[in-house]
């Protein structure tokens, strides 16, 4: 493992409880998304799996977003267990065909999508566009 690579892991390892303790993180269920899609408020589905690299590397880039820049932390996270939900109907409604996707949602429709891109200007751009639609 390089050094960067190695500082970056325990950075994000350090931020990841604090932040993770200043959002909003609830788990899927068909109620939850039932209920959900009912209102106009704005969550971010994030398609995810404990095992996958992608999926872990994206939420310390969340957790790095949320600790540099305090109004994401208002924004409201689901997590979607890709491996009970990813062949769901849902999914395919959606068409998450993969997991580490973040979708933008908003009274059911999609805004904004993010797929298997763990890239820190990108994770930004989302949640700036789910800042944006609330």
């Amino acid at each position: 493992m390089n050094r960067r690579a190695f500082l970056t892991a325990t950075a994000a390892t350090l931020v990841l409880p604090h932040a993770a303790s200043a959002i909003q993180v609830r788990t899927f269920s068909p109620a939850l998304w039932d209920a959900v899609r009912a209102t106009d408020q704005v969550v971010i589905l994030n398609f995810r799996t404990s095992w996958s690299l992608t999926c872990q590397i994206k939420q310390e880039l969340i957790a790095e977003a949320l600790s540099r820049t305090p109004a994401y932390r208002e924004l409201q996270f689901i997590d979607v267990n890709w491996d009970t939900y990813g062949p769901s109907r849902m999914a395919a409604r959606l068409k998450v065909d993969r997991r580490s996707s973040l979708l933008v949602m908003k009274s059911g429709a999609e805004l904004a999508r993010l797929v298997n891109q763990p890239q820190a200007h990108k994770i930004r751009e989302l949640l700036d566009a789910a800042l944006n639609a609330a």
